[in-house]
């Protein structure tokens, strides 16, 4: 691929995350009878604890009535609880349980393991160390990006 066509650079990379994005999901699957929509709440509330269902809805990218069942059916999983706000009683911020802290380590480590094992096996040394200065370069691309970019 000619390095100096950025469209085409753009539209590969994005295929390459959406692929790997993916196939990372497939590969948790089985681990968990955790549905992906519940499973990116616990990634959101493990990042940004104390959200409301309000926020997380938009987080997501979804309709407030859909994430109230979802938050509903993890909180009676035992998978989040919800407590009254510290700087404001009408607010009810949602947080991960022991369990739900558990099941998303697990999630994170499948995923994890399967991964290091097919860069073990698909790459040599020389080609593992090329992606990695290939990430060093993707995410200064994706921290130098302009507050406000979403990903479509």
């Amino acid at each position: 691929m000619p390095t100096d066509d950025t469209a085409a650079l753009s539209e590969a990379i994005r295929g390459v995350v959406w692929d790997a994005t993916r196939r990372l999901r497939q590969e948790s699957e089985g681990v968990t009878d955790v549905p992906l929509a519940q499973q990116a709440v616990l990634r959101r509330l493990d990042s940004a604890p104390g959200l409301t269902s309000a926020e997380l809805a938009r987080a997501e990218f979804v309709r407030p009535q859909s994430m109230n069942a979802t938050v509903a059916a993890m909180r009676r999983q035992g998978l989040l609880e919800s407590r009254v706000g510290q700087e404001d009683a009408r607010r009810r911020e949602l947080r991960l349980t022991t369990d739900g802290r558990a099941t998303l380590g697990q999630i994170r480590a499948t995923r994890a393991d399967w991964l290091q094992v097919r860069l073990e096996e698909t790459l040599t040394a020389k080609e593992r160390a090329a992606l990695g200065e290939a990430i060093v370069l993707l995410r200064r691309v994706v921290d130098d990006a302009p507050s406000g970019d979403q990903a479509t």
